[in-house]
């Protein structure tokens, strides 16, 4: 049996194998027929030490809280697809009574184990709020496999897909929060380079900005966005993707600690027309370039159909022009 393996790549990014495999008739001499195991996935508990479960929460709380308060023993890992931290706060399901309200317990992901201990040392029997009188239980989180490991998704095993890059942007950013080196080479620990790029979502409403002719409200904002930037570091560049519905802006800082500390200082902020900005780091591969498909079609087939139109009324050289014969 002969076996060719090909190395592609996915839609992702990530690498994958295809084997393709000769197979003789089933029952032929000096032959086996060898089936193809389907890889089932696998529950793994490997970073299960780096979280914990809380019970003894409000039920008016939400993630955003929740992750404020824990991050005071130390820094909560980032999801890599979100990038926002891993806080899973357990809520009723629809059709319940209170339905989406929270329960009142939540798992907490920590980027280190040594913070777990610190949540069990000072969080454990504390209060949530001050006008709460139920004291928190802080314990380590135990896991347990039952069916797959995400419920939202039955494809791949249950498992979400996460691209390479966005999973490195996660992991950087982690240890850019636990500190960096403030000399010149702007390194984070363990000597790699820090992300600098922070993508700032709702920045803007673009139906605004189409309406100026002259520009004036984007450089208006794009003045009021470096004055403030410019508060926490040095600014190298900013960029207006003005026609992205989600009013992208992206900000590059000359330093990682600066891109850090706006991720924070921007993200969840009030913009004057009540949406809250989304920030985080750029993660190297996405392309905020909005493009009006749906338009470019119609322009794409206007110009094929002119040009139909024009061909027809184009008259022929003699050469070329159909002859009868007498």
């Amino acid at each position: 049996k002969k076996e060719k393996k090909n190395g592609k790549k996915n839609e992702k990014g990530s690498s994958s194998t295809t084997s393709v495999a000769k197979t003789t008739a089933p029952g032929a001499l000096g032959t086996t027929t060898k089936k193809r195991k389907r890889n089932k996935p696998k529950f793994s508990a490997k970073h299960a030490r780096n979280w914990i479960y809380v019970t003894g929460l409000p039920k008016d709380t939400n993630e955003e809280e929740v992750a404020a308060y824990f991050s005071k023993v130390g820094i909560i890992d980032l999801d890599p697809e979100t990038q926002k931290p891993k806080v899973k706060l357990y809520r009723h399901k629809k059709g319940e009574e209170n339905g989406g309200s929270p329960k009142g317990d939540a798992s907490i992901c920590y980027a280190r184990p040594e913070s777990v201990a610190l949540a069990l040392q000072i969080l454990d029997e504390n209060l949530f709020r001050d006008d709460v009188s139920s004291k928190l239980s802080v314990q380590p989180a135990k896991f347990e496999q039952h069916g797959s490991f995400d419920a939202d998704s039955n494809k791949n095993g249950g498992r979400r897909m996460v691209s390479e890059a966005k999973r490195k942007v996660a992991r950087l950013a982690a240890l850019q929060a636990v500190g960096w080196d403030e000399g010149e080479n702007g390194r984070i620990a363990g000597g790699l380079k820090g992300l600098r790029i922070v993508v700032l979502m709702n920045m803007f409403n673009p139906a605004e900005l189409k309406k100026d002719k002259d520009d004036v409200k984007l450089r208006l904002l794009e003045e009021e966005v470096h004055a403030e930037c410019q508060e926490i570091g040095v600014v190298e560049k900013i960029t207006v993707f003005s026609n992205h519905p989600a009013g992208v802006l992206i900000v590059k800082f000359e330093k990682p600690n600066a891109a850090s500390d706006a991720v924070n200082r921007f993200n969840g902020k009030a913009r004057r027309d009540g949406q809250k900005v989304e920030a985080s780091y750029w993660d190297g591969v996405t392309d905020y370039t909005y493009r009006n498909v749906e338009k470019e079609e119609k322009e794409t087939e206007k110009r094929l159909d002119e040009f139909g139109d024009w061909l027809e009324n184009q008259e022929l050289p003699d050469e070329f022009k159909l002859k009868m014969e007498e």
